[in-house]
């Protein structure tokens, strides 16, 4: 995936994810997450940053690991994973700061993993909170809601 020339030149750019980021990740997906979170407590308990560290890990090994920055600042992270499941793309996660959103990233991002299901044909799967607008965007690139769990959708694009 390669961000176009007016991104770059308002700051923009990936890099991949390196261990050194653990704390920019706990930062942003505390930002992006902990108030569907805390709206739905009975769903999903407590805020638990144990689990976004062993989140993180786990996105170490996925095929696709990447962050966002705006000039020095990480403001955003990207990650699907095409190794573990040769029958799917999954691990699909978008996850930016205020200041990344409406610049069309997210759906450079999509258009790039739908490239790559096509091309491979295998299905994505994904999952969103219930509560996050988020999932308009997905529908709007052709998602379908495949599976309905407590407080979350999953979502399947099929090629």
């Amino acid at each position: 995936m390669v961000l176009p020339v007016e991104l770059t030149k308002k700051g923009f750019g990936l890099e991949s994810v390196t261990p050194a980021d653990l704390q920019d990740y706990i930062r942003v997906k505390t930002v992006c997450y902990k108030k569907y979170i805390d709206a739905e407590p009975k769903f999903f308990g407590e805020w638990n940053e144990s689990a976004l560290i062993n989140d993180f890990n786990v996105k170490m090994n996925q095929s696709f690991n990447k962050k966002l920055r705006l000039h020095t600042e990480i403001v955003g992270f990207l990650s699907y994973d095409t190794n573990t499941k040769k029958d799917k793309i999954d691990g699909v996660s978008i996850s930016f700061i205020e200041k990344a959103r409406n610049n069309g990233i997210g759906s450079i991002y999509l258009s790039h993993i739908i490239k790559r299901s096509q091309d491979q044909h295998r299905p994505i799967f994904l999952y969103v909170m219930k509560t996050n607008p988020a999932q308009n965007l997905y529908e709007r690139f052709g998602f379908k809601i495949c599976e309905d769990i407590e407080g979350m959708w999953g979502m399947v694009y099929n090629p």
